[in-house]
């Protein structure tokens, strides 16, 4: 059973290799969230992701399908991430 969906904004963060500053930071809708822990398996007692999780390059594909985000930047990381909606 998942748990009520907490009040947050998630977004696709993406991380310079460099220097770990954000660089890029693409906004995730409550439906999206919902696809795209089907690609990427939150915790078990992290239903909503509001933990950070790496995003893996050879799971892209669909997370532009479902994000529509573009190509990963070779230069960047990237993480889920999710804070507290005022």
């Amino acid at each position: 059973m998942i748990r009520e969906e907490p009040h947050v904004i998630w977004s696709l963060d993406g991380f310079s290799k460099q220097d770990e500053f954000l660089r890029t930071q693409h906004t995730i809708s409550r439906e999206q969230i919902i696809k795209l822990r089907e690609v990427i398996t939150p915790d078990a007692d992290d239903p909503w992701m509001t933990y950070s999780y790496d995003v893996p390059l050879d799971a892209w594909p669909a997370v532009e399908e479902i994000l529509q985000c573009g190509p990963p930047d070779p230069c960047l990381y990237y993480q889920t991430s999710a804070i507290a909606a005022d």
